[in-house]
């Protein structure tokens, strides 16, 4: 009795023109192969599970349309998938924008309201400093008269003139100087 036959899953030689070529199947199935030492395997610390591409099987039933509905179906679900989610992405970031537009256009609003404010508050301090400059004029006018009135040669005059006179005199020294 010699060696058992191994299984398909344990060993599988394919005998190519001068060399020949050993795949085994690990535990997890995946394949190893001794000329494609870079595919990592399944039981590889690290790897989920490796990439492989389509078999030409499946590449020619695909060519012909006769790949089988579920792959269709998935392909198709992956592919609305990420157009949703691209979708959903692009949605996010134009709400994002027309919020930030939003804000941007009420801070702007802020700051002419605020302007205005200023202008109206610069324009009724101009009109109080006008207001007071001409006040400060006529008192001026006044307080010029008055001492003119005080500077007054009382001895030219009559005697109901310099009655008069004094009384003036009194009013604008308790104006002025008290």
């Amino acid at each position: 009795m010699g060696v058992p036959p191994l299984t398909h899953k344990e060993l599988k030689c394919v005998v190519t023109v001068g060399e020949v070529k050993e795949t085994k199947v690990t535990s997890g199935g995946a394949y190893s192969s001794s000329s494609d030492r870079e595919t990592p395997l399944a039981d590889d610390a690290g790897v989920d599970s490796p990439v492989r591409p389509q078999g030409s099987k499946k590449s020619k039933r695909r060519e012909k349309g006769k790949a089988p509905v579920s792959e269709d179906l998935s392909e198709v679900k992956s592919s609305v998938v990420k157009q949703l989610s691209l979708m959903e992405e692009f949605k996010i970031v134009k709400e994002k924008e027309l919020l930030d537009e939003r804000e941007h256009r009420e801070k702007l609003i802020a700051i002419r309201e605020k302007e205005l404010q200023i202008q109206q508050e610069l324009k009724d301090q101009e009109l109080e400093t006008q207001r007071l400059i001409k006040e400060m004029e006529i008192k001026a006018k006044e307080r010029e008269m008055d001492m003119k009135v005080l500077d007054a040669d009382p001895s030219q005059m009559s005697e109901s003139r310099r009655a008069r006179h004094e009384k003036a005199c009194e009013k604008i020294y308790a104006k002025w100087f008290t």
